[in-house]
């Protein structure tokens, strides 16, 4: 028993004095262990002080970058790139065979203003749009025109004057003005610098290039787009019902609705 730990009490110490050594040997033992305890606790201080500072630096690196690149996914229509869409070397829409090309053109889905569209005045706070004009059959609506609209306008008139030009139709007789076509690229112009999209293309013979007397850029590349159908679903719903019908005054032009409906005899138009 001499290698035990424990102590012997001579018996005849009183259970008062038993008891006052036990209380100043803990005493003892706290005063020495404190040391390190106190060690101990600023160890976990370091600790935790480090992981609230590592997660503040998640939030501000990713969280945050995560909501932006949300945003710029999310649209008003709720549209997302979630598209495959091939890049093709041809299509009816370049082809050199006009009646081929004027077929793909005049497809009513390419029409611009079937994304003209009405929008209700509380709405357009809600998502910070500025004021409209009014549409004529609701003055709690104002008229929008989408952004990819205008820029398919553009896409048309330039086509259009390239046609003009190509088929030696002198300028005086052409459809669309010299400073509206330089407008129309702008435009486009804009469009390409505010989109930066930094889908990789790839060059040279190779792919389905490789057997191509004239390879173009990324051709079978697949690059991600968002619905045009649900835009134009989405624009449908909140038709402004206009039709560019210049001939016919100006509010005659919102009796276009798509949908049939008749706002107009709502106002007693």
């Amino acid at each position: 028993m001499k290698n035990s730990s424990y102590e012997t009490i001579p018996q005849e110490e009183s259970g008062t004095d038993v008891k006052e050594n036990l209380v100043a040997r803990s005493v003892s033992r706290s005063l020495v262990d404190k040391p390190q305890n106190a060690v101990l606790y600023v160890l976990i201080a370091l600790l935790m002080g480090s992981l609230i500072a590592n997660a503040t630096f998640v939030y501000q690196q990713f969280v945050k970058e995560m909501n932006i690149s949300l945003a710029d996914l999310v649209t008003l229509a709720k549209l997302r790139r979630n598209v495959p869409t091939e890049i093709v070397a041809h299509s009816n829409f370049d082809s050199v065979n006009r009646t081929i090309q004027d077929a793909a053109w005049d497809k009513p889905d390419l029409e611009p203003w079937q994304n003209f569209v009405a929008l209700d005045e509380d709405y357009t706070i809600k998502v910070g749009l500025p004021h409209s004009q009014r549409w004529p059959w609701d003055i709690s609506k104002g008229t929008y025109i989408l952004t990819s609209a205008h820029e398919l306008h553009c896409v048309r008139a330039l086509r259009v004057s390239v046609n003009e030009n190509h088929d030696g139709v002198p300028e005086t007789d052409q459809i669309w003005p010299y400073g509206h076509l330089i407008h129309c690229l702008n435009v486009l112009r804009e469009s390409v610098m505010c989109n930066a999209d930094d889908t990789p293309l790839y060059t040279g013979h190779l792919h389905a290039n490789a057997n191509s007397n004239e390879p173009k850029a990324g051709i079978g590349t697949i690059k991600m787009c968002r619905d045009w159908k649900s835009l134009l679903q989405w624009s449908r719903g909140r038709s402004a019902c206009y039709a560019p019908r210049f001939e016919l005054p100006d509010i005659e032009r919102y009796k276009y609705c798509p949908d049939g409906s008749r706002p107009w005899e709502h106002t007693g138009e």
